[in-house]
């Protein structure tokens, strides 16, 4: 769907200069950033909405390490909009091992009114064209 490249960076790892968990949950979000803006939802667009993301649950899955300065991507394999965001990216290093996975359940949530909401009919309708599409070809 998308895949975007980094470097692991100090702001990333723990003393044994290995990534930290909450660093592969920071870069997952920022995909789904991307991957809203490549799909006409930036971040100027879901703020006129009134329109953030709170996170709900996530599940990282280890399997190896990534290390300071060591180059990696981000693939994020499956992400469905319904009244939830459920969405699962991997961690791949230079070699294209998978060192990482997580699973997200984000929501919806109202700026103004200050609750969680559904997923807005513009964003719905639009993701559910797109995965439409994407399937068709």
């Amino acid at each position: 769907m998308i895949c975007k490249n980094y470097n692991v960076s100090g702001e990333d790892v723990n003393d044994n200069m290995e990534m930290e968990s909450t660093a592969y949950i920071s870069y997952t979000l920022r995909l789904l950033y991307h991957f809203l803006y490549n799909n006409g939802f930036s971040k100027e667009k879901l703020n006129a909405l009134h329109l953030g993301i709170q996170e709900e649950n996530n599940k990282l899955l280890h399997y190896k390490n990534l290390m300071f300065t060591e180059p990696f991507s981000i693939e994020l394999k499956y992400c469905h909009i319904n009244e939830k965001i459920n969405m699962k990216s991997s961690f791949l290093n230079s070699k294209q091992e998978c060192c990482a996975e997580v699973f997200k359940e984000l929501q919806w949530f109202n700026m103004v009114q200050q609750k969680v909401v559904i997923t807005p009919k513009k964003i719905f309708n639009h993701f559910n064209f797109y995965e439409t599409k994407k399937l068709n070809k």
